[in-house]
Order: C-alpha cells, then structure tokens, then sequence
C-alpha cells in the first residue's frame, strides 16, 4: 500500500474515535465505509463502539476524536448539521465538508476530503453512522485505552516493522520509543533488509529521523554491515557500500579470468565477466558502477562536459570506441598483464 494511503486511513480512523473530553458519556455504536480512487483494493465497512459526551453527538468538533483535524464553519439547520474540516497530519494538508442527519436514537452522515500527500492529488469519500447502545462512561478514559490500544507493539515481530511505524511511535507513543530504538541499534549493522530500511525511511523528507532519534553512528552501522556485502545481498547493499562492491566484482570477475588455458572450456558468460573486469581491476580512479547508481546525475548535473568527448578535440575521443578489434587486442594485453598468460 503507498505511504499516502495509509495515512489516509489512519487519519480517516481517528476521526472517528473517542473524544478527549473529560465528561460523562454514552456508548455508541458507530459505522463508516471508506471509498478511496485509486487504492488497489476496496475499504472494508467498520463499526467501532466509541463514548461520545452526552448531548454532544452532533457537534463534529466532540465526535472526533483526531486533534490533528479543526472544524470549522459549523451551521445547524433542523436536525441536520454541515461544517469545513481541515486536517495536518505530518505536514499533509487534507480539507473538505461535512454533514449529518440526526434522527431520535441515531445520526448518519458523510465527508468528503481532498488535498496532496507525497506530492500526489488524494480524495476520499466516507459515509457514517452513529446509534445510541446507552451505558454511562467516561470518555476520558476510553480515550486513554484508545491510546494504549494504538501504542500496543505486542504483535511486531521485526525490525522492519518497528521501523514502517516509527513515525506513530515518536508522535503518540512515548514509551515506546527506547524500545524501537533499542531493536533498531542492534539489528541495523547486522541485517540488510533492517539496514536498507532504515535508510529508506530517514530519506524520506517528511518522516522523522530514526539515526537522529536514537543517536545512531551511522558511519559504524555502514562499516559493518558492508564487510557482510556478498551475492546473496549485493543489490541491496551496493549503492551503499561502493568500495566493498567493487573488490566483490573484481574478485568475481579474477575467478572468471585465472586458470583459463587457450584449450580449457570457457562459457560466453565466464568470458564476458572476464573481459567485463578489465576496466575495475586496472582503472580503479573511475568510479564504480555503485558509485553512479548511488549518485545519479551527479557529473551530468555538475558538469555536463565531463560527460562526453568534446568535439573540437578528436584526441579526446578513444580509439577503442570506434574499432572493436583495438578494444579486443587492448583488453588481451591487459589480462596478460594481469595474470601473466
């Protein structure tokens, strides 16, 4: 599911939850179905049982239980009640209308919300219900079992999933929070997907930090992990590990070169990676093919005359470029240099 659904739906929910007002309340059964355009699949209906303060079930600013979303422009007419939302979550800015119809045991309503998240144009579309099931309550302290409830880590079984929350545990869940860090300090600097994680979510520009929240040395947590670099994990690792990358693909490519005789049974495959190791083993000054993939467009971007042989200066230009027989004869020179054959 995209970043953006998803927090769609978590502010959606909590606008539909307890209300953080200290007064006697009833219990009410509320229901809601969400259509979202463009979600990959179809938002099943819920039903909640929430503690509204009495009296308060049609006024939007008690039945929602989000501090993040302001109502506004509230105008009741009848039984029936409209009004503006406005809601940040994390710097995503979603805003729409709202109503409902009261009836004597009961309400039913809908909103509508739109506005961006990660740069892409959301919208969304929800119904609701409310009826009155009775029995005195606190709403308070529901409030504060909703918030425990939200906080209960008990069922994440890895550090990927710590790290997919991290961004709730800093905002709502204090206690938490050594205890994600804790997880993460200790499986970064020896698992890949951990590690390739992290980083993936501390790039992203509206998300906290995780490095910086739990005072990781990063530098430490790259260093280890990159002497495990290997096949098994080279394409998650690469870009990140450059150097190791690049003794990995030279050690590699010396395999596919030392012990080969004129007579011996060389693959196609075997021969390219040989002659493919050419230029890593004896022009180590260029940079490797992780270095470029981790810095796209950097010499493009810097200097676009970097990038290829100027016009004016035909000695610019390699020989080898435009005569595959000089770049054979080139490549041969060097491997007998190389491995003295």
């Amino acid at each position: 599911m995209n970043k953006y659904f998803t927090a769609i739906i978590v502010m959606m929910m909590s606008m539909l939850g307890a209300v953080a007002y200290a007064t006697p309340g009833e219990y009410w059964e509320i229901s809601s179905k969400m259509e979202i355009p463009g979600m990959p699949f179809a938002m099943p209906a819920t039903t909640t049982k929430v503690c509204i303060a009495k009296g308060g079930e049609n006024d939007p600013r008690k039945t929602s239980g989000d501090k993040n979303c302001q109502m506004s422009d509230i105008k009741n007419v009848g039984n029936k009640v409209s009004w503006k939302a406005r809601c940040d979550h994390n710097g995503e800015i979603m805003t729409g209308v709202g109503e409902q119809t009261a009836t004597s045991n009961g309400y039913a309503g809908k909103m509508q919300l739109s506005g961006k998240s990660e740069g892409q144009e959301v919208s969304m579309n929800m119904a609701f219900s409310g009826k009155r099931i009775g029995g005195a309550c606190d709403s308070e302290e529901l409030l504060i079992k909703a918030k425990a409830q939200m906080c209960d880590t008990s069922a994440y079984d890895s550090a990927v999933v710590w790290i997919g929350s991290a961004d709730h545990i800093f905002t709502n869940c204090a206690d938490q929070r050594k205890k994600l860090c804790d997880i993460v300090r200790k499986d970064a600097s020896k698992d890949v997907q951990t590690y390739a994680m992290l980083l993936q979510h501390d790039q992203q520009p509206k998300s906290a930090s995780i490095a910086k929240e739990c005072k990781l040395d990063m530098a430490a947590t790259t260093k280890t992990i990159c002497k495990g670099l290997n096949g098994n994990n080279y394409q998650q690792l690469s870009a990140y590990c450059p150097a190791e990358a690049k003794v990995y693909r030279e050690e590699r490519r010396r395999k596919a070169c030392e012990g080969r005789s004129y007579t011996g049974k060389t693959s196609a495959e075997s021969f390219q990676l040989c002659m493919g190791g050419v230029k890593d083993v004896v022009d180590d000054s260029k940079p490797s093919e992780a270095d470029v993939s981790h810095e796209s467009g950097k010499f493009s971007a810097n200097n676009p005359a970097n990038d290829k042989p100027s016009a004016n200066n035909p000695a610019d230009e390699k020989p080898s470029a435009n005569n595959p027989a000089n770049n054979m004869l080139e490549g041969i020179k060097k491997l007998k240099g190389l491995f003295g054959f």
